[in-house]
């Protein structure tokens, strides 16, 4: 959710702007703001977030795609359909 005043900030539970990243250990400090809807919420520089995000993408991308020589772990496929059926 994305936060840019005090009214969505007191809906996502945080008490002030003083409160710290939880990425960067920064105080939040000015808008915007995203928070993440994980377990435990969290609040985040919108910059932080981003990075998060692209971390998280490329770890997928290795886990899917590992580099040679090692092989894939999964193979995704289509089942093929015959037409005729």
């Amino acid at each position: 959710m994305l936060i840019v005043n005090d009214d969505h900030l007191r809906r996502a539970e945080v008490r002030s702007l003083d409160e710290l990243c939880p990425s960067c250990c920064k105080p939040l400090r000015e808008y915007p703001l995203l928070l993440c809807d994980e377990a435990n919420p969290s609040v985040y520089h919108v910059p932080c977030a981003l990075q998060l995000a692209t971390e998280i993408l490329v770890d997928l991308f290795t886990f899917l795609s590992p580099p040679p020589p090692y092989d894939r772990l999964f193979v995704l496929t289509v089942p093929e359909v015959d037409p005729h059926s």
